[in-house]
Parts: C-alpha cells; sequence; structure tokens
C-alpha cells in the first residue's frame, strides 16, 4: 500500500470537517480533486473509509483505523519538516490566545498536556486575553490563533434583540481571520444559595469578559426581562465569577464543566426562570499563515481534545465543587 502525506493530509481535512467541500475550502483544492483523492485512497485500502450521507460524509469502522494512523503519520512527517527547516534547539512557537470563557479550572493544563503530545517540535503558548483584545493581537502579530466562543448566526437563540454584535461573528470578522468550530459548550445560570430568591436574584451580575457572548448574554437577558439593567461586576477570570457567585454577590453564568450540579454542596443554585445556553468554541486564526498545515491540524486536534474534555461533567458533579476541575485531566 503506497498512500502519500498529501492524500492524507487530504483525508484527514475532511475527516475534521466532515465534508469534501469544506475539506477543498480548507485546503486550497478543488471539491473534484478532494473527491478523486479519496476515491483512489478507498481504492488502496480496498474498502471504503467513508460514509456517504445527506449532509457530508463520517468514517466507516475502516476509516477509523486508518484515521489514527494517518494523524500518527503526518505527526512524523511534521516532526521531519520541522527538523530539517529549524535548529532542533530554537522550535517554532505557536502563541493561541484563549478567552477567560474557556480557560477555567485545569482547562489550560489541558491545553498544554495534549499539544505536547500532538504538537511535536512546536512550542504552544497560551495567553488569556479579553474577546476585545484577540483582534487587537492579531493586528499586532502577537498571537497565531485564539480559542473563543462565538454564536452560529442572527437567528441562533443565543443572539438577543438589541444584544452587542459578537466582535468574532462571522458576519462581522474581518477577511483575514478563519473560523474552525471545535465543540459546543453549554452554560448554566446560577446565583448562590444564600441569594434572595424571586425578583432581586437577578439585579447583579458576574462577568469575566464583557465582550464574550457567554458572559454579555446573561445581563442582557435580564435587562429585557426586568425595568432596567442589572449590575455588573466584572472580574476577569471564571474562578472568580463562580467564587463570588458562591457568595452571594450575584449571578453568573459559567461553563458546565465549572458549574457542574449546582446545590448546596457547591454553594450554587440554579437561576430560576433563565435557560441554559449553548456557544461554538472555535479556533480563530489568520489566513494566509506561511506555517506548515501539519501544524494547524494538529492545534486544531488539541484545542478539540482539550474542550471536548472540558464538556465532560464527572459523576456526581464534583467538578463544580472545588476551586480547579481536576477530575477531568
Amino acid at each position: 500500500m503506497d498512500i502519500d502525506a498529501r492524500t492524507l493530509r487530504t483525508f484527514r481535512e475532511v475527516t475534521l470537517t466532515g465534508s469534501f467541500t469544506q475539506a477543498a475550502r480548507r485546503l486550497g483544492y478543488s471539491q473534484s480533486s478532494v473527491t478523486a483523492q479519496m476515491r483512489a485512497l478507498e481504492r488502496q485500502v480496498g474498502e471504503p473509509v467513508f460514509e456517504r450521507l445527506p449532509s457530508g460524509v463520517r468514517l466507516t469502522r475502516t476509516g477509523t483505523v486508518l484515521c489514527e494512523y494517518a494523524r500518527q503519520i503526518l505527526t512524523l512527517v511534521g516532526e521531519m519538516e520541522v527538523a530539517l527547516r529549524r535548529p532542533a534547539a530554537n522550535p517554532p512557537r505557536m502563541t493561541v490566545g484563549v478567552v477567560p470563557a474557556l480557560a477555567y479550572g485545569q482547562q489550560l493544563a489541558r491545553l498544554t498536556h495534549i499539544g505536547r503530545r500532538l504538537l511535536s517540535g512546536v512550542q504552544l503558548a497560551l495567553r488569556v486575553m479579553g474577546t476585545a483584545e484577540i483582534h487587537d493581537a492579531f493586528r499586532a502579530g502577537s498571537i497565531d490563533g485564539a480559542l473563543v466562543l462565538t454564536v452560529v448566526d442572527a437567528d441562533d437563540p443565543a443572539v438577543l434583540p438589541g444584544s452587542l454584535p459578537d466582535p468574532l461573528r462571522a458576519a462581522d470578522r474581518p477577511d483575514d481571520l478563519h473560523e474552525t468550530r471545535l465543540q459546543e459548550v453549554e452554560f448554566v445560570p446560577v446565583t448562590g444559595v444564600s441569594r434572595p430568591r424571586g425578583p432581586a436574584a437577578g439585579r447583579q451580575v458576574v462577568i469575566a469578559d464583557p465582550d464574550c457572548p457567554s458572559q454579555r448574554w446573561l445581563p442582557e437577558f435580564l435587562r429585557l426581562r426586568s425595568d432596567g439593567p442589572p449590575e455588573i461586576h466584572e472580574l476577569g477570570s471564571m474562578a472568580g465569577v463562580r467564587a463570588a457567585a458562591q457568595s452571594g454577590l450575584g449571578c453568573a453564568m459559567l461553563p458546565m464543566a465549572l458549574a457542574a450540579s449546582p446545590n448546596e454542596a457547591t454553594g450554587l443554585r440554579p437561576l430560576p426562570g433563565v435557560p441554559r445556553m449553548r456557544w461554538n468554541a472555535s479556533l480563530v486564526s489568520a489566513r494566509g499563515d506561511d506555517r506548515p498545515a501539519i501544524d494547524w491540524e494538529n492545534l486544531t486536534e488539541t484545542l478539540r481534545q482539550a474542550t471536548a474534555l472540558a464538556c465532560a461533567v464527572p459523576q456526581g458533579g464534583r467538578e463544580g465543587a472545588g476551586a480547579d476541575a481536576t477530575a477531568v485531566s
């Protein structure tokens, strides 16, 4: 079996996007070229690696086996490219901004741990920064990518009438930035168990990032539901937001992995009359970056795996009881 690296990269992109069309767009190929490469790949393998669906494709059992070997092979090819291109003592750096809403508990440790395994030969540098700061960082060239929260479109229920535009929404995003959606993240509206119930429970809101859609949504929801805007306290970190909510300072919108199961033991309870919401965790990157494609593929997979782990809530809600999310590593 003689499968070249170009075909494996195309195969990898199709598995990440679930679509020949999207893979072709991201790789700069025509759709017919991607289709031809995948048909040739299936002939070499001897059986289908994709199951064709009305909305795209998904891996067959054989495709799943091939996917893991393709990842390993492409990682080695990437290491070879790096070793030949740069001195081993001076590895290239990929600097990634992370919004506070996705930089809680052990999330940064997960990103570093998975990145060390998948981004071999590349130094991953993480920077926690607000959503609005990320645009400035891209313009200044101080970051290569960013892990952010975005909404789907203007018809998404997470976009409330009258709310401010999301700085990183597709409709408002500069042409030189590209979004890759990784994972949906659920957020839970909570308040301290000692807070008063009824309308007074939503008079004060604690947030981490005023420009993040997940943090902007609750104050806007409460404003539309009552006769005036709530008082807002900005703390800058999700750990601080949760601690403030536990102490009774105000209500907050926390990621599910951080809130876990609100109860007396965690010092939190659900905020009545307010729904849970979901936003997309996405990698935003600059178009036309001259880094090897394998670096971006491995960074995307690093963020995807770390975000998926962060979305998993331990049995019994233990992750919400302490200051750090240590139950999932």
